[in-house]
């Protein structure tokens, strides 16, 4: 077994190709994205004696007055197809020393045993729970009833989806995300970070969809690709969307072209219906899965 430090591209991307379910937070570009914004960024991969990756974990990090550290594993290690769990040798290539702290959210879901410990570390979190789609066998039959009657209202109401890569709606979709995100406080990435990280994108990598009434965008949608799969990640709908039902026409439109290009699963993201009941029932409703990960441990 031999841990790479720093591994390139194409050895990361063949990682990717590898996983069950490859997260945005262990891209390449989200990495980039990172360290754009003048954080710190370390990747690790483990490779078996025939050269073949078997897990990777890219870490953020974070330091206090030049002397601390604290390095990040979000939604990860990864463990690949055909490894049982990530090896020993990838958790002793870990940064150490007095003011060193690791903390890793590995990609594996909660269990009876991770609840308690996981590899001899200590569960500081629980774990969150998201909604997965599983793009192959995705269509109208997976819908929850209202969600799928919401979908026909929008469709009567004669809504005009566009796709894009870049360009106009893309910035609308991101400009009125980050007007919501700052009145409401609520947690999420800047709109600066949400546009590197789309120049960071090869164009095939990134989908805008947008809802028209009119010419006037109502609702978009904004997804990325990460590996084989990817991510709902910002979303926006003004007044007249959310009467019209527009983002549910939104995430059916996306998730079906995303499907046509191939695309293994998308991850809706968080689902909380303690917090956000209505969130958390829009997602799960359009067919997403519910998972709960295994948590953050020391």
């Amino acid at each position: 077994m031999e841990v790479v430090v720093e591994p390139d591209r194409r050895l990361w991307e063949e990682a990717a190709q590898r996983s069950d379910f490859w997260p945005l937070q262990q891209d390449w570009d989200y990495g980039l994205a990172v360290r754009w914004q003048a954080q710190p960024v370390l990747r690790l991969l483990a490779r078996d004696d025939a050269g073949a990756p078997v897990a990777a974990l890219q870490l953020v990090g974070r330091r206090w007055f030049g002397l601390a550290e604290l390095w990040l594993g979000l939604r990860g290690p990864v463990a690949l197809k055909g490894t049982e769990t990530v090896p020993a040798e990838l958790l002793a290539a870990l940064p150490r020393g007095l003011l060193r702290a690791v903390l890793l959210a590995p990609e594996i879901q909660e269990n009876t045993v991770t609840k308690m410990s996981w590899l001899g570390r200590r569960r500081v979190y629980t774990g969150h729970s998201c909604a997965i789609v599983d793009l192959p066998q995705y269509g109208r039959h997976v819908l929850r009833q209202k969600w799928r009657n919401r979908l026909n209202a929008a469709q009567a109401r004669g809504l005009r989806i566009e796709l894009a890569d870049r360009g106009k709606w893309l910035d609308w979709i991101v400009a009125q995300y980050d007007r919501v995100r700052v009145a409401k406080g609520f947690a999420g990435p800047s709109a600066d970070f949400v546009a590197q990280l789309v120049r960071l994108k090869n164009p095939r990598q990134t989908l805008a969809a947008i809802a028209l009434d009119g010419r006037e965008p109502v609702a978009g949608a904004l997804f990325l690709r990460h590996g084989p799969d990817a991510s709902y990640y910002v979303a926006a709908s003004d007044a007249q969307g959310r009467a019209a039902n527009a983002a549910n026409l939104v995430l059916w439109r996306g998730l079906m072209a995303l499907k046509e290009q191939g695309v293994r699963k998308v991850d809706l993201g968080t689902i909380d219906t303690d917090k956000s009941p209505g969130l958390a029932r829009f997602k799960l409703g359009a067919g997403g899965e519910p998972i709960t990960l295994a948590g953050t441990y020391l």
